[in-house]
């Protein structure tokens, strides 16, 4: 390839290579350029193709962009696709730094603002101007001009009286939605919660061995019913296993006999029939150590996606250097907070809290492990503890101890280990009904 402008083409060339060399490198640039923003047809051309290898979710790298733009008919015409490989063979050596990525995306967007820029007074000096249009043409420029400065940003500003609109036409029911908005599935809660919205940054936290994992699941499967997509990235177990507690809580089948894998052909029918008719829109990631960029990267082009669940907080890495853990989950948050508001979509995150002497007390939001910045980055908090322990389930307690939106308050609810099953009580929980030892029969009474 030849290039005009040798700086410009090696930005467009460096960005190109740093994807293939390491695909995490479009989580970095995907919301800073577009293909128009290339400068050179064929570069322009294998950067739309990468963004179509990522949205059928396919892996992105040498062999499979080259595959990808051979099959593809729509391929613009002119481009030679014999010289392909030697194009992107050339971008992956000309790339110095793929930490730079972004450095390099920046130039290749405001290479192309300026571009535009010059289009518009070029046409502008073209034009008719004299004592009579002089103001009719200036304002057109101002306007062009705007259009292709305005940050990003300021394109979602709108004016008060407009939102207030588009709220009553919502409350009168001209509308469906104005939020991507789902609820856990258990009325109680979602009572409290009003909602998990897109752009929320929803914590579950407990200490472990609490449940929480089967309890995100429940809440996964609920918001999948309603025809939502929902991606779960499991850090602590691998896909099989959540797909035993989906498959023992939807047939009814015991954990023990999944597990020990000791089916008669009635239960082998029993799970065919649960997986026939269950609705396919839970999405299963169980890669260690994931990335806030990850997760952009893996989202950013699912459609109808209700909500991303992440399991657990911990468990994730940053990309960045931090000089303390604590720091360090901090910034994850943040860019958890971001990610929610970047995708329109609700981010159900789970923690640890700090273990404490006697496990079955009702936790606090001090107690969230590794850094104090959770709770100040959340939109919801919800604290999960065991507050009894029965022969074959126990009684767990959901406090929504923090709500920006909605209400605060505790419920109770039955988890059976053997089936993953929750049962949400009618009544809420009161503070020292241990006390009576009959508490739980005459208190509570199971939802019907």
């Amino acid at each position: 390839m030849n290039f005009d402008d040798e700086f410009i083409g090696n930005a467009e060339m460096s960005v190109i290579g740093a994807i293939i060399l390491d695909e995490t490198s479009l989580a970095k640039v995907i919301d800073k350029i577009e293909p128009a923003d290339f400068h050179y047809p064929e570069l322009r051309e294998i950067y739309g193709s990468i963004l179509n290898l990522s949205s059928a979710g396919k892996p992105i790298d040498y062999v499979t962009v080259v595959d990808g733009i051979r099959g593809d008919k729509n391929f613009g015409e002119g481009f030679n696709k014999n010289d392909l490989q030697k194009i992107l063979i050339r971008c992956c050596e000309t790339t110095p730094s793929l930490r730079n990525v972004e450095y390099y995306a920046d130039i290749v967007h405001k290479s192309a603002v300026s571009g535009k820029i010059r289009t518009a007074l070029s046409n502008a000096l073209l034009s008719d101007i004299d004592s009579e249009n002089v103001e009719q043409q200036g304002e057109k420029l101002i306007g062009i001009l705007s259009q292709i400065i305005l940050p990003i940003q300021n394109k979602k500003m709108q004016n008060l009286n407009d939102i207030s609109e588009n709220l009553i036409n919502y409350y009168s029911g001209k509308i469906e939605k104005i939020e991507n908005r789902c609820d856990t599935g258990y009325p109680k809660i979602d009572n409290f919660l009003k909602g998990m919205s897109g752009g929320n940054l929803i914590i579950l936290a407990s200490r472990p061995k609490v449940g929480k994992t089967a309890f995100a699941l429940s809440i996964a499967q609920n918001v999948s019913e309603t025809g939502k997509k929902v991606v779960f990235y499991s850090q602590e177990m691998l896909k099989e296993e959540l797909c035993e507690r989906i498959l023992s809580k939807k047939s009814g089948i015991s954990m023990n006999k999944l597990i020990d894998n000791s089916l008669n052909e009635t239960d082998i029918e029993n799970l065919k029939n649960t997986v026939q008719e269950q609705k396919n829109n839970i999405i299963v990631n169980d890669s260690a150590g994931i990335t806030v960029q990850n997760i952009r990267l893996n989202c950013r082009m699912i459609k109808d996606l209700g909500l991303i669940i992440i399991d657990y907080l911990q468990l994730m890495k940053s990309t960045s250097r931090h000089e303390t853990r604590n720091q360090e989950i901090g910034a994850i948050s943040r860019e958890l907070k971001k990610l929610a508001t970047d995708l329109n979509v609700p981010i159900l995150c789970l923690s640890q809290l700090n273990r404490v002497s006697n496990e079955n007390t009702r936790p606090t939001s001090s107690e969230l492990r590794d850094s104090g910045e959770l709770e100040q980055n959340c939109n919801k908090l919800m604290l999960m503890w065991c507050v009894k322990k029965h022969e074959n389930f126990k009684t767990v307690g959901v406090d929504v101890a923090l709500n920006r939106r909605g209400g605060t308050g505790a419920t109770l609810l039955d988890f059976s280990g053997e089936n993953m099953n929750f049962t949400e009580l009618n009544e809420e929980y009161k503070e020292n009904n241990e006390s009576n030892s009959d508490w739980r029969s005459k208190i509570y009474k199971k939802t019907l």
